[in-house]
């Protein structure tokens, strides 16, 4: 039997046999993927370090006094003796999320042992999260592959496992489905397709921001296929929109939260927009340029505006990311 052998049909769709194989590799990597997460189930059920005892506490006080009790919420007993704001100083995104599916999906578990199960099952759905992204890019076996060495990359589930109620397994699985729907978007011009994939790109991009602070690194692999944009797409009218549509929703987005919208405001807000200019700009540079000075033109743009962003970090008038961020960017 041939891979693209017909089994049976829905509506107008074929279910073929490759379609079996690609799901069997899917629900591997997902099993797999939850399976190295479980580990510490052996021993016990319960958290692990600091953090996540105090995102168990945060996410019962949502769960017990509603959204807008949580937002509002000033926790004199964590930061003693100052007390903390908690919207500002957390990560709302990760105890929302975890309330509301608590709230769904409990099936009579206490909170405790819905935020130890969390992570692992998160682990699982991420693995899937990139099969998506990666196909996009390089196709339906580039994107299995990329799945299986998800759910076994030791870096990533030692930071995932069971017990690990913390902001990266959340932050990882938003960050994932924001650049899959972006470069979706992007890649396939769909009209009213591809801008609601845009919207909704941001909105898990400023979701994933909010519940971890390390989803700015999926930031930055956008920024830089924003300068790459201009290189290889031809569709100038499609960019010319789409590009700001997807950076305005996610800086709108981020001012949801906080936490977010501050570092919106600062070096991230400046990349944002020197990004999305080069690549409108550059678009109308494209359209009134010969053929054979296109990409001098926009290279020379492109100077410039590096030029121009080391010129307003060397003044002091956008501040630099913490150092911790600095250190994975750059560490020698």
């Amino acid at each position: 039997m041939g891979s693209n052998q017909k089994l049976f049909s829905v509506g107008s769709f074929d279910f073929r046999l490759q379609h079996l194989l690609i799901l069997g590799v899917l629900a591997l990597s997902f099993s797999v993927s939850m399976l190295v997460r479980s580990g510490p189930l052996a021993y016990d059920i319960e958290l692990f370090e600091y953090d996540p005892f105090f995102n168990l506490r945060a996410t019962q006080y949502f769960v017990d006094n509603g959204v807008e009790n949580y937002l509002s919420w000033y926790d004199e007993k964590s930061w003693h003796p100052f007390g903390r704001n908690i919207s500002d100083t957390s990560q709302v995104t990760l105890h929302l999320t975890t309330g509301i599916l608590y709230q769904i999906f409990n099936f009579g578990a206490s909170l405790h042992t819905f935020t130890v199960i969390l992570p692992i099952i998160l682990g699982g759905m991420t693995s899937i999260a990139v099969f998506a992204f990666v196909r996009v890019l390089g196709g339906t076996t580039a994107g299995l592959i990329a799945s299986l060495m998800f759910s076994i990359s030791v870096p990533i589930f030692i930071r995932g496992f069971a017990g690990w109620f913390k902001s990266e397994p959340l932050g990882i699985f938003f960050g994932f489905i924001a650049v899959y729907l972006f470069v979706s978007a992007i890649k396939f011009d769909k009209g009213k397709i591809s801008f609601l994939k845009l919207i909704g790109g941001a909105l898990f991009l400023a979701l994933g921001l909010s519940a971890w602070g390390g989803s700015i690194f999926f930031i930055v692999i956008i920024m830089l296929f924003y300068f790459a944009l201009p290189f290889f797409k031809n569709k100038n009218k499609f960019l010319i929109w789409a590009i700001p549509v997807f950076s305005v929703s996610a800086t709108l987005f981020s001012l949801m939260f906080e936490r977010t919208s501050s570092a919106f405001i600062g070096y991230i807000g400046i990349a944002i927009i020197l990004s999305t200019g080069f690549v409108v700009i550059c678009e109308i540079i494209k359209k009134f340029s010969n053929e054979t000075n296109k990409i001098r033109n926009c290279i020379a743009f492109l100077i410039s505006i590096i030029i121009a962003g080391v010129g307003l970090l060397s003044a002091g008038y956008v501040g630099l990311p913490t150092f911790r961020y600095l250190n994975a960017i750059n560490p020698l």
